[in-house]
């Protein structure tokens, strides 16, 4: 297992699930830490992506060649390691040749699910068990729903139970805007951890909330963080907290989210209202199993962001004197920022902002029949032929700052709403 260097937590990691013949699957013993049977894994060393550790990790400590590797699920477990909270991507793999113990792995050895040793180390029990289930119920799982599973539905009244939403409004606040959630009155909140199947903000600046209340005197229900790909989330995975939302009875989503300005017009801080999107992620959350419950398999995509949204939101922002920007945002996957000839590039795409999120919730919230009204804040701009170095945190700072600007933007369009 190869060491972590400069990491902060959380602590990124990879776990293998190797597929053998016979629908057996491979585990290891440890030398250090010797915690039990465990996947094979480890961390992810600096310049590689999640899908290069998985595969040197496997190889290196089973001895075995890998085909078809692809992901399957990521994890957020602050206890695995006492001294990191990991974020942990599964990936899923198969197995050719003879497993040969190798590298950190003391023990190997191949089980049936029928007979798997004890005891499993970190969590591995839980990734096993879901493994399995998607396996014998391939069409059902996290992020690919139906509404009668027991978990969605479970989700469904617990949400219910503790918020008892009556709204028609939902949110999406992204990054460096989880502060207008603290303007929502008589607030009810529940933590995405209490969710079953939802999954788990990893990002610093996303509190991972479901929060119910009031604001501008309307009933809404607010995500108070998203979650990306760049965490390693399957696309179904970042759309299922929009069927959720669409199952409690919204008919209007506001997805709201940072973004790098590509216009040259624009400055940072500016408010830039979405008319439509370019998905350059190379994915979509429709892909896979339909469930015809949820909308068309080919939902039309000519109008994503609803006009009369649009001329509400340009309208509101007229009458309070709110400087609003109009423009195509483009998606991409992340987390590496953009390089000046990448910028060029976005730009000559007739993109006039760029971001790591929103395009997957949109492609949904389409599907599942939602009015949508999309929303950036500039939190800086891209100028390819004097590009300057952007921090995250300066992103966040910028992002914040807008934040009031937004707040009666969004307030005041929510005041004057009509379902």
């Amino acid at each position: 297992m190869s060491p972590a260097r400069f990491y902060k937590n959380p602590l990124p990691t990879v776990d293998v699930i190797i597929e053998m013949e016979g629908d057996k699957i491979v585990l290891i013993k440890r030398k250090n830490p010797p915690l039990g049977w465990a996947l094979p894994g480890g961390f992810v060393e600096v310049g590689e992506s999640l899908e290069q550790a998985a595969g040197r990790e496997a190889r290196e400590e089973t001895s075995l060649s890998l085909t078809g590797l692809r992901q399957f699920r990521t994890y957020s477990n602050p206890g695995r390691d006492p001294r990191h909270h990991t974020i942990s991507t599964v990936f899923i793999a198969r197995g050719q040749g003879t497993a040969r113990a190798r590298d950190d792995a003391l023990t190997i050895g191949v089980f049936d699910r029928k007979a798997l040793p004890s005891p499993l180390a970190f969590d591995h029990a839980l990734i096993l068990e879901d493994y399995f289930r998607q396996r014998l119920s391939p069409n059902k799982g996290p992020g690919n729903p139906r509404p009668a599973d027991d978990s969605f539905q479970t989700t469904l009244s617990l949400i219910r139970k503790k918020i008892s939403p009556d709204t028609g409004i939902g949110l999406v606040l992204g990054t460096g805007l989880g502060g207008l959630a603290e303007h929502i009155r008589q607030a009810r909140i529940i933590s995405y951890q209490d969710l079953p199947d939802f999954p788990h903000s990893t990002v610093a600046s996303h509190q991972g909330r479901l929060i119910g209340g009031t604001l501008a005197g309307k009933n809404v229900l607010a995500l108070q963080g998203r979650f990306h790909l760049y965490e390693g989330y399957s696309p179904r995975e970042i759309g299922f907290p929009i069927r959720i939302l669409k199952a409690l009875g919204l008919k209007v989503i506001i997805l709201s989210n940072a973004a790098g300005g590509l216009d040259p017009l624009f400055r940072p801080g500016d408010i830039m209202l979405l008319t439509d999107q370019i998905n350059f992620t190379g994915e979509n959350p429709l892909i896979g199993p339909h469930c015809e419950e949820w909308g068309p398999r080919f939902p039309d995509m000519s109008q994503v962001y609803d006009r009369e949204l649009q001329a509400l939101t340009e309208k509101v922002a007229l009458e309070k004197r709110i400087p609003l920007r109009k423009g195509v945002y483009l998606g991409v996957k992340g987390p590496s920022l953009e390089t000046p000839a990448e910028t060029r590039f976005l730009r000559s795409l007739g993109a006039q902002a760029v971001g790591m999120s929103t395009i997957m919730e949109a492609i949904v919230a389409v599907q599942s029949g939602l009015r949508i009204l999309g929303l950036s804040v500039i939190s800086n701009v891209n100028l390819p032929d004097c590009l300057e170095p952007a921090s995250i945190a300066a992103i966040i700072k910028t992002a914040q700052e807008a934040e009031p600007a937004l707040r009666h933007l969004v307030k005041g369009v929510i005041s004057k709403l009509t379902l």
